[in-house]
């Protein structure tokens, strides 16, 4: 036997809803392409350690790897945050925050640990031929021992590093400045316990008090 239909409602009409569907929304604005946060870590971790290592008698190699690094050609990527003097090790870095900083672009807070020398006497290039056997890429950082130079204590050094997006290659974005380039003073010949040569208005030195991260 059929079922009876109920009968209609006989009330005012209720307002159109249009169907509440995802594929009926409007779009979301597009978001821009920006660094994955490991990479970018990576990236500037690496950066770091070549950028906190120089060595007044091969300030060439400096240049040479730092220059892969940027996002456009600097005119002295050798002197880049670099008073031009001195010699420092950075051992290894330790990345932290990933902060977004823009369209395409993270900040990346790194703490480095260096080594700087002192001078002790002659000293210059040790003129070894570099080996082609030798894996990975070059780095910054010079031989744990030099002649003519003395290790001193370590201590940890904290830069914000910029990381972006050019094209499918990340890149560290610190601009055009070229930093250090007034003439340093002659390293000391007494030990001191901070004898690191970064440009005073190095625009990725992250200040900080004593003692404290």
């Amino acid at each position: 036997m059929p079922v009876p239909l109920p009968p209609q409602a006989t009330g005012p009409a209720l307002p159109h809803q249009p169907a509440q569907h995802p594929w009926g929304q409007a779009p979301s604005p597009a978001v821009p392409d920006a660094p994955h946060p490991a990479e970018a870590a990576a990236l500037a971790g690496a950066f770091a350690v070549d950028y906190l290592s120089w060595d007044e008698d091969d300030p060439q190699r400096r240049g040479r790897v730092l220059q892969d690094y940027l996002a456009a050609p600097a005119t002295d990527p050798a002197h880049l945050g670099w008073a031009g003097r001195g010699r420092q090790r950075a051992e290894f870095a330790l990345p932290g925050r990933v902060s977004p900083d823009g369209d395409g672009r993270v900040l990346v807070d790194v703490r480095v640990r260096v080594t700087p020398y002192r001078s002790v006497g002659d000293r210059g290039p040790d003129n070894v031929p570099e080996s082609g056997d030798v894996a990975g890429t070059p780095a910054v950082a010079p031989a744990p021992t030099g002649r003519g130079w003395r290790s001193l204590a370590s201590s940890w050094i904290r830069l914000s590093v910029p990381v972006a997006l050019e094209g499918a290659r990340l890149v560290i974005d610190a601009g055009e400045e070229i930093l250090g380039e007034e003439p340093a003073p002659p390293p000391s010949t007494t030990p001191a316990t901070d004898d690191h040569t970064l440009a005073e208005d190095d625009p990725l030195a992250e200040p900080r008090a004593a003692g404290a991260w």
